[in-house]
């Protein structure tokens, strides 16, 4: 299935959208026993930085012809965005009230990122083809 995004915009949006819900006070979200059972944080981690990185590398396949370009800036994307995860989660841990440093978080966060590249990569290969 081709996913024919040639913005940014999206992409941009959805990076300020997750930056805020990253940066809330822990106070702000609902605490449920069965959120733990089936750590429902840990999803949400690897949804949001799967669409990150699709979400900001898509565009691309529609301006860069190379596909040997295109896969090393995808890998680039997914770099980025892992880094941006670890910032995220020294950013919880040192400055927002009842929030707290996680590694299980970066984790998430790194999963979501490959899973991005590699889904990004897949549409650019039914792109190019």
């Amino acid at each position: 299935m081709k996913i024919g995004i040639k913005s940014f915009w999206p992409g941009i949006l959805m990076l300020v959208v997750a930056t805020i819900l990253f940066c809330l006070p822990g106070k702000e979200f609902p605490e449920h026993d069965w959120f733990a059972k089936i750590y429902l944080d840990k999803w949400i981690h690897v949804g949001l930085f799967t669409l990150l990185v699709v979400l900001w590398t898509l565009p691309f396949i529609h301006q860069i012809d190379e596909l040997r370009r295109l896969r090393i800036l995808f890998i680039w994307v997914t770099l980025c965005f892992i880094f941006y995860g670890v910032a995220i989660e020294f950013m919880q841990g040192w400055f927002i009230p009842y929030r707290t440093f996680g590694v299980d978080d970066i984790v998430a966060d790194t999963v979501g990122c490959t899973l991005g590249h590699f889904w990004a990569r897949r549409q650019a290969r039914i792109e190019k083809t």
